[in-house]
């Protein structure tokens, strides 16, 4: 079991900061590639690897995700969020981090834009982070959207999203997202536990996208720990909570993932 925290709870603070304080709580880091200490510019990508490529310590990247969107209907928006998504496969090289996130992108539900066009895409994109990471080793964690309005996929879509995809891409469930879009979270994960690279892990009221830490929600932890009992050893389990929140809930989730699957 391959516990982790995002950044995201210490959101906008600078990130070799918030490198040490979650290290102190958890194994492993994921890098959330967004806010201003990331902007293009003097004090952006360069200057964050040179704080960070001391640490020994495990990370994941997560790509920046504000205002990106790799299936939008405007060629402009796609090609900035292929770039955003090849400058963050060359930071897990250049840090040695084993696995990058994929969002595929988000649909509008009110548009008339063609969803399948847009899926195509997503897989566009795929297809060429694919190419860039696989020589690296690098895992593709593909992840789950959040909300109805929003989702390129069904819970049975999502099931077969990478059939016929290289094996270097894997699922990363969001349980969240999951939730605010009534799938059987524990199913989804039973069917494909052989392919999870990784999990985020936070709570909601099947609503509203609020990452609150695992047992504050609707989200049934029971179930779904039974079901995770399931996933490889390597599986990395992102806790995934909402900027302010303290980090003493991180110690908690923790215990918590020992306690149900240690």
């Amino acid at each position: 079991m391959r516990i982790s925290a995002s950044e995201f709870i210490l959101f906008c603070n600078p990130p070799a900061e918030n490198v040490r304080r979650l290290s102190a709580i958890v194994p492993e880091v994921e890098l959330m590639i967004d806010g201003d200490a990331w902007d293009l510019g003097d004090n952006g990508w360069d200057a964050q690897y040179e704080q960070l490529k001391g640490f020994d310590v495990p990370f994941t990247i997560h790509p920046p995700a504000w205002d990106v969107n790799a299936a939008a209907p405007i060629r402009t928006l796609r090609e900035a969020a292929a770039t955003l998504n090849s400058l963050s496969v060359d930071l897990a090289v250049k840090l040695g981090a084993s696995q990058v996130v994929f969002h595929p992108g988000y649909y509008d539900g009110d548009s008339f834009f063609s969803k399948t066009r847009a899926k195509d895409f997503a897989y566009q994109q795929l297809d060429a982070l694919v190419k860039k990471a696989k020589p690296h080793g690098i895992t593709v964690a593909f992840e789950n959207i959040a909300g109805p309005a929003m989702t390129l996929f069904t819970q049975e879509e999502y099931i077969h999203a990478l059939d016929g995809i290289d094996p270097c891409v894997k699922f990363l469930l969001d349980v969240g997202h999951a939730n605010m879009n009534s799938w059987d979270i524990p199913k989804v994960i039973e069917t494909v536990a052989g392919r999870m690279g990784g999990m985020h892990l936070h709570d909601n009221d099947g609503r509203g996208d609020t990452h609150l830490p695992m047992g504050r929600g609707t989200i049934a932890w029971d179930r779904t720990f039974a079901a995770m009992r399931s996933l490889p050893k390597d599986c990395i389990l992102v806790m995934e909570y909402q900027a302010g929140t303290p980090l003493s809930a991180l110690a908690e989730g923790r215990e918590l993932l020992e306690k149900h699957l240690g």
